[in-house]
């Protein structure tokens, strides 16, 4: 089932335009193919380590609709420890784990009470993977302003956002998973998060273990930066344009007039 931010995005991000969408930690590429549903003129880069993952999703041929980077969002640019997940299957467990090659709970960080809150899972392997800092990935994607950002990256959102402020400056959206415990050695709860986020950020919407952030620093220099362009266009709506005299603000209106009448509404 879509998660329920899925109702609120198109409220948000225009669906025709060619947004900048990045995923961090896409597991089996299940949201991968709902952004790409919902935004199908979106540039879709995702993200995600752990090796059995990556597999799978070039099994299933995700890379033919989204940039799949096999490498961790970090602090730093460069390799490091990740920390497979995997599930006891005798224990008392989910029944969407059918295996004990459980891939879905992997972190650069290593466990500490998520292993307490789910009995059944286990970090027993670990593995050397390539890091990437957000600044680094948006940079190198051309992508000035991230429009949305979807991250699940179990446990280290303070790694995402120190190796992201400038990205992060000129992202509108971010989407993360969030504990206020310490699932993970050295999580940090939603109101760090907040606070270490570069700008002013306000909660959209929250829900049990997810929240939907907006850039409100971002938004308010955006409208800033309108105004001189309106102060441009202005003169040149006044400016007569066809022999009658009418301007482009006339034949603007009297478009408008008859679409209201044609459509009744």
């Amino acid at each position: 089932m879509p998660a329920p931010v899925y109702d609120l995005l198109p409220t948000l991000l225009d669906p025709t335009k060619p947004l900048n969408i990045i995923e961090c930690g896409c597991h089996e590429g299940w949201d991968t193919r709902e952004l790409r549903r919902r935004f199908p003129a979106a540039k879709i880069v995702t993200l995600e380590p752990d090796p059995r993952n990556v597999e799978f999703l070039h099994a299933k041929g995700i890379n033919r609709f989204a940039e799949v980077v096999p490498a961790a969002i970090a602090d730093r640019d460069g390799r490091a420890t990740f920390h497979l997940s995997g599930a006891n299957l005798q224990a008392n467990h989910p029944d969407w784990v059918k295996e004990p090659a459980y891939a879905g709970s992997s972190s650069l960080k290593p466990p500490a009470e998520v292993t307490k809150l789910h009995e059944w899972l286990t970090f027993e392997q670990s593995v050397e993977v390539d890091t990437i800092t957000l600044d680094t990935l948006a940079a190198s994607r051309g992508m000035n302003i991230v429009d949305f950002i979807w991250a699940d990256v179990q446990g280290a959102e303070d790694l995402l956002i120190a190796g992201g402020q400038k990205a992060l400056a000129s992202t509108r959206y971010l989407y993360t998973e969030f504990s206020n415990r310490e699932e993970y050695q050295g999580q940090i709860p939603l109101t760090e998060i907040i606070a270490r986020l570069p700008g002013r950020w306000s909660i959209v919407k929250q829900y049990d273990y997810d929240v939907l952030l907006k850039n409100e620093t971002l938004a308010a220099a955006s409208a800033t930066q309108a105004v001189p362009y309106i102060r441009y266009l202005a003169p040149k709506l006044a400016r007569a344009v066809t022999p009658e005299g009418d301007t482009l603000r006339d034949l603007a209106v009297r478009q408008a007039e008859a679409l209201w009448q044609t459509h009744g509404e």
